[in-house]
């Protein structure tokens, strides 16, 4: 084989070139899995050499023959890989030559349409879907979400669900997936029209408490922030309400107001909550010492995640460091509930032993 090949390779004329090529090729791969080490290295060489000499088609119709071999050469498939697409396509989609390693650096500098073939590709791990995920486009999302045979890990399935408003394909696509995290589930939800809720929820009917959950905390979502969109003191105090009687969550409902920066409304919600005096919460809050807000917070049940962004809020109004945050909230964690409300039980009836306000 090795005469033959080489023969093949003096061939100087151009208008031969892809014929020989496709030669090479039947040469090689006919009995692939009895040529020695030697025979290898030279039809990569060859092959290298003539890629460079071959005209689109040619190498097209080679990128063809060569995608589902396992004796091509990594370093030709990576080649044909970053070729035009109609070169690149079928390498990117069927290789079983090309790794993880492989996809994950192509990735970084091959345009969307070569990001989609990639992206329909038989099975991806996740891995590869994280790379396809953060450097392709809206296209590239599409076929991920789209390819059940794609692992999509949690940070994943944040970043599309993240991209998912106004974008239908994308819904359809993230709502069809029966691997799909909980909390993009939950996070997905407000997002799609009634069809779309129905198939999601479908996917956890083996679990009647969590689609149940899913479903209600969709509309809990939908009621703090179409509360929390509008200016006012009201709106709050109803919000407060659906809090107490138990249908909105204490903590996402914290969150939102953090989030729109609404301290006056904050402090508000916390008095409420607490059955204290604003002016005794706001002092709390916006004090030096970060142990008072800390309590308050634990003994009404806030979870950690929301007492952080209130931390680090607080932090940026008194200018604070960002570690100063990080400290409270590790404190926060390890005080003890039931002794963080039997503190604000002496603070609240201290408090109502206080001065009444003038009506």
């Amino acid at each position: 084989m090795i005469d033959t090949i080489s023969d093949l390779a003096r061939e100087k004329s151009s208008d031969k070139r892809r014929e020989l090529l496709g030669r090479v090729a039947d040469l090689f791969f006919d009995g692939a899995e009895h040529h020695t080490e030697q025979e290898s290295l030279i039809f990569r060489d060859i092959v290298m050499k003539m890629l460079n000499e071959v005209e689109l088609e040619g190498r097209a119709e080679f990128s063809n023959r060569a995608a589902t071999q396992t004796s091509v050469p990594n370093d030709v498939a990576m080649k044909l890989a970053q070729d035009d697409v109609q070169v690149a396509g079928p390498m990117l989609q069927h290789s079983p030559v090309l790794t993880d390693e492989d996809f994950v650096t192509l990735s970084q500098t091959l345009p969307n349409s070569h990001l989609e073939k990639i992206a329909q590709r038989e099975s991806l791990s996740g891995v590869v879907t994280d790379a396809l995920i953060e450097n392709g486009g809206r296209s590239v999302w599409h076929k991920v979400s789209q390819n059940k045979g794609a692992e999509i890990t949690e940070k994943g399935f944040e970043t599309l669900v993240s991209n998912a408003s106004g974008d239908d394909i994308l819904q359809n696509n993230l709502c069809s997936r029966p691997d799909i995290t909980e909390q993009a589930a939950r996070k997905l939800l407000p997002l799609l029209p009634d069809e779309g809720k129905k198939r999601l929820s479908q996917l956890f009917e083996k679990n009647a408490e969590l689609a149940g959950a899913l479903v209600d905390g969709a509309k809990r979502k939908v009621a703090a922030e179409s509360l929390l969109g509008r200016n006012g003191r009201i709106e709050t105090k109803l919000l407060i309400s659906d809090v107490k009687e138990g249908k909105a969550d204490l903590s996402e409902s914290l969150i939102r107001l953090v989030e729109a920066d609404r301290g006056g409304d904050i402090v508000l919600f916390l008095a409420a909550i607490a059955e204290l005096n604003e002016p005794v919460v706001s002092n709390a809050l916006y004090q030096a010492n970060g142990e008072p807000i800390t309590i308050l917070c634990k003994s009404i049940g806030t979870s950690s995640a929301a007492f952080a962004k209130l931390m680090a809020l607080r932090c940026e109004k008194l200018n604070l460091s960002l570690a100063e945050a990080g400290r409270a909230v590790a404190h926060f964690k390890d005080l003890d509930v039931t002794s963080s409300q039997r503190a604000m039980r002496f603070v609240q009836m201290r408090n109502n032993l206080g001065p009444k306000k003038a009506s």
